[in-house]
């Protein structure tokens, strides 16, 4: 058997990692649980508010929000919008999600290291801190942030400072995934298949903000990606567990390398709970450098699109 990395409390990013961030083929993919870490409600959490907030317009009357209680979060936000579209009722779920303070934060840490991210969050606090060469100084890049699937494509993820909200972001409402259907259609859209693919086969991509909860979209993401268990080692996430976990871990470890070819990077939760995921990529600032890719890597993408049509 396979010898399994043991849980740590701290460790260095992997050298694959380091060599993506050289090649300017590091792609960071933030999910809800770093959110949480500034405390920006769960997907859970933003499904109680939401279905309180129409107990009290009297749509739903107490004992029918313990009912709706005990489905899962994205069943309660389906009939959520179900409700104030019968109801003609003006539903502004971006309240809830209103922005933080990032210093000294996960955030902060994410936007130092850079690289372009993806993420499912809908908050705008991802702004990667990209810095470009220019003559014999340096000048800051523009964000880029896109959250229309009908504008996302592959090639944005070569732009330093990109960020692309897979699920739609605040600032367009319009944009926001939040019931099953539209999580359907966006999954089968073209554009989103195609994007995910090109990432998964060309990119370095480490997942953050993934635990347990969000092991059903993090699943969802990598079939839709086509992503296969292959031998490189080029998809890898952070999890956290406690060290009664370590069973769970090690199954864990070689479900995701087997089905997917996601290297599992744990960590010891025990004393700092989620924390511990703060610190150590606050740690990881300093060890990975983001540069941009080659010229010859970007004709390389454009001849292939041009091949394509």
């Amino acid at each position: 058997m396979k010898h399994i990395p043991d849980l740590r409390e701290s460790f260095d990013p992997p050298p694959e990692i380091i060599e993506a961030g050289l090649n300017g083929e590091l792609i960071l993919f933030v999910g809800a649980g770093v959110s949480r870490l500034l405390a920006l409600p769960s997907w859970k959490e933003l499904a109680a508010q939401v279905l309180e907030e129409l107990r009290q317009a009297r749509f739903i009357n107490y004992s029918e929000l313990e009912q709706l209680r005990t489905l899962t979060p994205k069943i309660q936000m389906s009939i959520a919008d179900l409700l104030a579209h019968d109801n003609q009722y003006a539903l502004d779920i971006t309240k809830y999600l209103k922005d933080r303070n990032i210093s000294g934060t996960i955030y902060e840490s994410i936007n130092n290291i850079g690289c372009s991210c993806v993420t499912t969050n809908y908050d705008e606090l991802i702004a990667p801190r990209s810095i470009e060469p220019v003559d014999d100084s340096t000048t800051s890049v523009d964000i880029r942030r896109i959250s229309d699937r009908n504008d996302i494509y592959a090639n944005l993820l070569n732009e330093p400072g990109t960020v692309i909200h897979l699920h739609g972001s605040i600032s367009k409402p319009e944009t926001m995934v939040v019931t099953t259907k539209e999580y359907l259609e966006l999954y089968d859209h073209k554009n989103i298949q195609e994007f995910l693919g090109e990432m998964f086969e060309k990119m370095t991509i480490l997942f953050l903000g993934y635990g347990l909860e969000e092991t059903e979209i993090l699943e969802h993401i990598l079939r839709r990606g086509s992503a296969k268990a292959n031998c490189e080692r080029k998809r890898f996430v952070l999890q956290g567990y406690y060290l009664s976990q370590v069973p769970l871990y090690y199954q864990l470890y070689r479900y995701y390398e087997h089905s997917f070819g996601v290297h599992l990077l744990g960590y010891v939760k025990d004393y700092e709970n989620h924390k511990c995921l703060e610190k150590i990529i606050k740690s990881w600032v300093e060890k990975i450098q983001i540069r941009r890719q080659p010229l010859v890597k970007d004709i390389d993408f454009m001849i292939e699109v041009l091949g394509d049509d």
